[in-house]
């Protein structure tokens, strides 16, 4: 039975023969007639039946868009059809597509696999295919030396771009021992080939006099082949050497020429050289405008001559409108990119500071394209020197998970490293791991001893958090007076919480005599931050103090406490309801619309002094708030900061259950704490861990 199935299988093939053969001939004569469309309607049957040169040459049509819109879906189709039968160049060109992403998802390890098919049967673009996957680590783990030995394998078989790319790595001594000599002889090779990368190479060895006697003559020839193929680094040298007169006659229109090419092609050197020609009018008429336009091309890919040059043309007013602004852009471009370039260079021969300076270049993209990947292999780099500043900054990357995987324990390494040697954002962040409990056991102690290292030099989120560990007697014994100290530093220096909290500690005269009048004061300040707490104390003591020499406000305590409920609050809610009882439809409309006016950043304290004018004014008759002078001002800074009331009881019902809610807000809390992960930007003293 077996043997009758392989037979009628073989009658089968030898029906099928005859018109198969018939379309394969006419189908192959209308392909070189250029008849493609003809010729796709009589190869299709017969790349049917399973021929995988034909399913090769249908793949090609597919591809080039030969009588047929281009299509690489269907081009990876019947390439993949004739690669799975071991057609060699199939295999070559699937793994092409799967390499670029075209006709199917992107995929290097895929493309290695086609390519590792196609390079065991002797294809010599697939063995440098693979090299060159071997040489970057794209679909396997990166090989150097089996990359050059790929890339010789293909060299000795004749193939230009092999030869290439192993005269670059013996150029280099990447992955094979350097050899100048080696390298000028490969790219003499492949430039004889008609390879332009080659030709511009072996041009460039030929001028310096590298691994060759120095040739400026034949180096221009060699420029002016790869120029002429359109190769825009070789058209760019063409130009410099015109421009200098070296190995050519100077000639500065054929410069400007070769200059232009290269431009148009995006050589930022190029479009800087042919900004300074039309500027000139050395080459070219002179011409400011299109000065301008090439200087701001080049700039634009960070060419720091480029970019001072149109700095200089915005500050003169030429070929652009004249505009400072812009001039100081480009120049802090310029010196951006010279600080880059400068880091680079003693980055790479080990100078530690110099890799954290670029580190820190790669995080903020000044200078260069922002790439915390970069920025994590610099400060290592430095950090494993001793970098103080690297190791805080590789903490913090190990703390957040960025470009390493997030381990806690060696972010507290790295930490204490740099605590150790007196980095103050490292102490701050090792504290706040203490105190957490993240990557080191839970020890307030601990964090008391690092936030206070850290405070001492003024870091002000430290001095935030050993107030909030003095007030809560966290690690350290309870101390309102220790506290209201750290808390008033961080609050001089901004620290919306601290600010808050010490409005608090002045409202209840914890660590502090009680006054009203700094209360408020630090309340306002915090209040202009949004901080929720500080915005509902503040509508707390505008509604429930006036007996206290507060003067009642329901409209600003509304619009405060509104404001507070919008940015989550807890508390500000049930005031609302509490102050609603005692306002009119009209109040609660100036309310809204106050708290609207007050959302706008910026413009919280300048709205309450407004209102508070307007109410004053208004009772007495008198002027409005846009009339009032100097001295009229200070006497309403005054007159809503009134001395120091001695506690006492309200004579409102609600009194004692807002004095309750303004006690319970008015210093930081656990919650607010653990909401707080994250620890101050390291490297610099910024405020991301509140206390």
């Amino acid at each position: 039975m077996n043997k009758h199935f392989a037979t009628s299988l073989l009658l089968s093939s030898l029906l099928l023969a005859a018109p198969a053969m018939a379309g394969m001939k006419e189908g192959r004569a209308a392909y070189g007639k250029g008849d493609f469309s003809s010729a796709l309607q009589e190869l299709t049957p017969v790349a049917e039946q399973g021929n995988p040169g034909v399913q090769l040459l249908l793949g090609e049509m597919y591809r080039k868009g030969q009588g047929v819109v281009p299509d690489f879906t269907q081009a990876a189709k019947w390439y993949s059809k004739a690669a799975e039968q071991g057609n060699v160049e199939a295999q070559f060109n699937l793994g092409t597509l799967f390499e670029n992403g075209q006709g199917v998802t992107q995929d290097y390890t895929t493309a290695a696999f086609w390519y590792q098919k196609a390079a065991a049967q002797g294809s010599t673009a697939a063995q440098t295919s693979l090299a060159q996957m071997y040489q970057t680590g794209r679909g396997m783990p990166q090989d150097l030396a089996q990359a050059a030995a790929l890339y010789s394998q293909a060299a000795k078989q004749g193939n230009a771009q092999a030869r290439t790319q192993l005269a670059q790595i013996s150029q280099t001594g990447v992955g094979v021992p350097q050899n100048n000599n080696q390298a000028a002889a490969l790219f003499r090779r492949a430039a004889a080939q008609g390879n332009a990368e080659a030709q511009y190479n072996f041009a460039n060895m030929l001028f310096s006099g590298k691994g060759i006697s120095r040739n400026l003559t034949e180096a221009a020839q060699w420029q002016r082949k790869a120029a002429e193929q359109g190769y825009a680094k070789a058209q760019n040298a063409l130009g410099q050497m015109y421009q200098n007169g070296q190995g050519v006659p100077q000639d500065l229109a054929e410069a400007a020429n070769w200059f232009g090419r290269a431009a148009e092609q995006g050589i930022a050197d190029a479009q800087f050289a042919l900004a300074t020609m039309y500027q000139s009018g050395r080459g070219l008429q002179k011409d400011f405008v299109q000065a301008a336009n090439w200087y701001r091309k080049a700039a634009e890919q960070g060419h720091t001559m480029a970019q001072t040059g149109l700095a200089e043309l915005y500050q003169d007013g030429r070929g652009v409108p004249k505009d400072p602004a812009q001039a100081a852009m480009w120049y802090k471009k310029a010196g951006e990119q010279q600080a880059a370039n400068w880091y680079r260079k003693a980055a790479e021969q080990g100078d530690a500071s110099a890799q954290f300076g670029l580190g820190e270049l790669y995080e903020k993209g000044n200078g260069i394209a922002p790439d915390l990947a970069e920025a994590a292999i610099w400060y290592r780099k430095a950090a494993e020197q001793g970098h103080a500043g690297a190791q805080t900054a590789l903490g913090q990357l190990y703390e957040m998970g960025v470009e390493v995987p997030q381990n806690l324990s060696q972010a507290a390494m790295w930490y204490r490293n740099a605590a150790e040697q007196g980095d103050m954002n490292a102490q701050a962040n090792l504290g706040l791991l203490y105190a957490k409990g993240k990557g080191v056991d839970k020890d307030p102690a601990q964090a008391v001893n690092w936030f206070r290292k850290a405070a001492e030099q003024g870091h002000v989120t430290a001095q935030a958090n050993l107030g909030y560990m003095y007030y809560n007697a966290q690690g350290v014994a309870q101390d309102f007076a220790q506290a209201a100290q750290w808390y008033g530093k961080a609050a001089k220096q901004g620290h919306a919480d601290a600010q808050f909290s010490l409005g608090g500690m002045y409202e209840n005269g914890q660590g502090v005599s009680r006054d009203l009048n700094q209360a408020i004061s630090w309340y306002r300040k915090s209040a202009a931050k949004y901080n929720t707490g500080a915005l509902n104390n503040l509508g707390v003591i505008y509604y429930s103090y006036a007996n206290q020499g507060i003067k009642q406000d329901n409209v600003l305590a509304y619009a405060l406490h509104n404001l507070a409920r919008a940015q989550g609050n807890p508390l500000a809610a049930g005031n609302l309801a509490q102050i609603e009882q005692d306002m009119s439809a009209a109040q609660i409309a100036k309310a809204q619309e106050l708290s609207r006016r007050m959302n706008v950043p910026g413009r919280l304290l300048p709205e309450i002094e407004r209102h508070l004018a307007n109410a004053r004014y208004a009772k007495n008759g008198s002027k409005t708030a846009t009339d009032m002078t100097a001295s009229n001002k200070e006497q309403l800074v005054s007159a809503i900061q009134p001395p120091a009331a001695t506690p006492a009881k309200t004579e409102k019902k609600s009194a004692k259950r807002h004095k309750k809610q303004s006690q319970a807000n008015s210093t930081t809390t656990e919650a607010t704490a653990e909401q707080n992960d994250k620890p101050a930007d390291n490297g610099k003293q910024a405020t991301k861990a509140k206390s």
